[in-house]
Formats: C-alpha cells, structure tokens, sequence
C-alpha cells in the first residue's frame, strides 16, 4: 500500500524578492518579516490531515490551538525548527508558500535533523518563470486562442523612462506600473495622467535601480478581482481547484477573499459575464498554463483576472498576474470547504494594525460583536481567527461571516 506524503509548510509572503536577488539568506523587509511572524500558523488550515507546519514553539500558539472548538480543530499541526528530527522517517516534502532561494535554503539546512525530507527542486527555469514577463507571454496566447475577446494592450517592460512616455503617448490614463519581481499587490505605482510628476519619476528610477526595469500597462474601469486557482504536476498536468473572488485595498495589496459553495462565489461574476464567457476563459488559461508551465513547474498557481467595464459593455482580463505559489485565492477555497456552512457566505480577510494593542482589542471586541456559531460542525456566523492574537500581534488573518 503507497504512502501518502506528508507535507511541512511555510508561509513566506514576499519570496518574489528573494527569487530575483537569488539570495539564500535574504532577509524580508521589516513589514513582511512581522506578517511572516503574525500569520506564521495560516497554513494549519490549507495543510492537509497529518500536514506540519514550520513555525517556532511559543505559548501563543499552544494556547491558541487549545482554545479552538474541538469541531473546527485544523488538519495540519505545528511543529518548531528543534522538532523536525522526530517527524515521521520517511515521506516528509518541504512544502514553502513560494519556492525560493531562501527556503529551499531554510529546508536544506532542516535535512541535516531529518534526512528523508525532500526539498523541491529550484533553478533559473523557475526564477524566470516567476517574473512578471511570464504572464505578459501568456496572455498573448490566451489572446490568440479567444479572438471574440476585446483587445487587451500587452504590459510594455521598460528599461528608462523614454521608453515609458512612449507607452503613455499610445493609450489614455491611468496606467500601473509594476516591478517585474514583486508579490501581488505590491511593487505598484499609479500614473493617472499623461505626464509623470516628480514622485512618479523618483518611484520609477528607484525601481530601475532595484530591478533593471519595470512594466507598464494601461489601467482598466475594473468591476470586479477574481482569480482562477491551479495545480500543477511538473509532468504536464495541470488541474483547476476553483474560483476565487476577492477584494483589493486602494493601493492593490489584499485585502479580503469570499467564503462560501463555489456557486455562490460564481454567482457573483454571473451579474457581469455569461457562464459561457467563464468557460471560455477557463479552458484558454488551462491550455496555455499546461503548455508553457506544466512541463517545468510542480505545485500551485493562481491567475489573478478581472472584470472591467469597456464601452457599456462587461468583459474579462484573463492574465493580470501569475502567482507561481500557494495564494489566498486558494486558501479562502480550502477554509469554504472545510470550515463555513454551505448555505452562508462570508469574507476572509488579513487586516494590518500598527498601532501597539491596535489589533488585539479589535480581536476581543469582534468576539464579543459577533459570537461565533458552529452548526453541523461548520462555521455558521460570527467571528474567527485564523491565527493567534496578541499584544505584540499587527497583521491578522480571520473569517467574518454576518
């Protein structure tokens, strides 16, 4: 009888920039090494049974599991760096939220404890793929195989600023930049008229600076963000998990994701698009992603698509990123599965609070607001965190369903 494989996760929001340094012991900024702390335990609920997940040992933690209902207890389990030596012998893979140099280092170092973890594979295919120029290549195939599609301007990749005039001199504002190597919704800056000003050209010579380029395009009237959600085998095999629908914050970054049956979330895109119109997508993506990515990359991927608005009319914009890792996108898919009761719909969402205490006093007054009610063993109302909340706690991950 075959195995399964357990997995040990880790959660590194932000890996894009490790992928283009190619540094193995690149330390995030500041911000992101706090999400990395405060979310450390987002993946004990899109791990499976029997998954760990790598996180250091603290009381938070065991006092945070020990607090939840016993019915909602998560599939995965912690376990600390020290502990790795006493997990199971044999069938343990590394599994980061984003492959990088940086945790395929992390693992590497983990194996000399336990010598049967498998650490996938990391090479230049990889780090080029995880660029933004791939995504650029793919939605002109996805555009040749939809010809009824309204025409999309393809992102210009830009190496000075005259370049970027020219860009701006061919369609109307307002245009998104982007640095070619930076997580979703982050690395961006608005241009909203046909001119930069000063605070536009000192943002686009510091990226130049960073990362040699950056991409422009031509920002669209968006109704709605929603995400197709992948696997793929590394073999040429490339299967759909589902659909996403989520919310932005003004600047781009994340800010919450829709619970609930997988209809409900499609009936949201349906008061825009025709069925046919999503199928359609669908089937292009699936076809270009298992020719250009599924040969060469194993694990998985969100396309982060939109709903704009052009001329009266709605349609869709089948490639506004590829997020070559796990994403929210496919956590919000597991935690409706496993968690919400199918006849509600709710949000999970990551909020920031700066201030000290900020976010723990919102934590205790949503559990006073709205109780949490568990009916057949699902999450029915109220409020429920993901992670551990603290004095010390700034970003937060959590479920609210009204």
């Amino acid at each position: 009888m075959k195995i399964s494989t357990k997995k040990v996760h880790y959660f590194n929001p932000g890996h894009e920039t490790a992928v283009w340094l190619g540094m193995t012991h690149y330390t995030p900024p500041a911000p992101v090494c706090k999400m990395m702390s405060d979310l450390a335990l987002l993946p004990l609920w899109y791990g499976e049974e029997g998954d760990y997940v790598l996180a250091d040992e603290t009381t938070e933690a065991s006092r945070f599991l020990s607090s939840l209902p016993f019915e909602l207890s998560p599939p995965a389990m912690p376990v600390s760096p020290e502990k790795i030596a006493f997990l199971p012998a044999d069938n343990i893979e590394a599994a980061p939220w984003g492959l990088s140099p940086q945790s395929v280092h992390l693992f590497m170092s983990l194996r000399k404890d336990h010598a049967a973890l498998t650490v996938p594979p990391y090479n230049d295919i990889h780090r080029r793929l995880t660029g933004r120029l791939t995504a650029a290549e793919c939605l002109s195939e996805i555009q040749y195989l939809l010809p009824d599609m309204p025409p999309l301007v393809r992102p210009r990749f830009c190496s000075n600023t005259d370049e970027i005039r020219q860009f701006i001199a061919t369609c109307p504002p307002p245009y998104l930049l982007k640095m070619p190597y930076s997580c979703s919704g982050q690395g961006l800056h608005w241009i909203r008229n046909r001119e930069p000003d000063a605070t536009s050209l000192r943002w686009i010579t510091g990226a130049m600076k960073k990362q040699g380029q950056v991409s422009i395009e031509q920002a669209l009237d968006k109704v709605h963000d929603f995400a197709m959600e992948f696997e793929s085998d590394g073999n040429g095999q490339l299967t759909y998990k589902g659909l996403s629908v989520f919310h932005t914050l003004p600047k781009g970054p994340f800010g919450s994701s829709l619970l609930g049956h997988p209809d409900m979330l499609e009936k949201q895109l349906l008061s825009c698009v025709s069925p046919q119109q999503l199928h359609d997508v669908r089937n292009a993506v699936t076809t270009v992603l298992t020719e250009m990515l599924a040969p060469v990359y194993r694990g998985y991927l969100g396309v982060d698509m939109l709903i704009y608005r052009r001329n009266g009319s709605f349609s869709i914009h089948p490639m506004i990123e590829l997020n070559l890792r796990y994403t929210m996108g496919l956590v919000a898919l597991q935690v409706s599965s496993r968690l919400i009761h199918p006849s509600v719909q709710g949000r999970l969402i990551v909020a920031c609070d700066s201030s000290p205490g900020a976010a723990l006093a919102d934590h205790l007054h949503m559990e006073k607001r709205h109780p949490l009610q568990v009916v057949n063993q699902k999450i029915h109302a109220g409020y429920f965190s993901l992670c551990p909340v603290t004095t010390e706690t700034q970003y937060r991950a959590y479920i609210l369903i009204l």
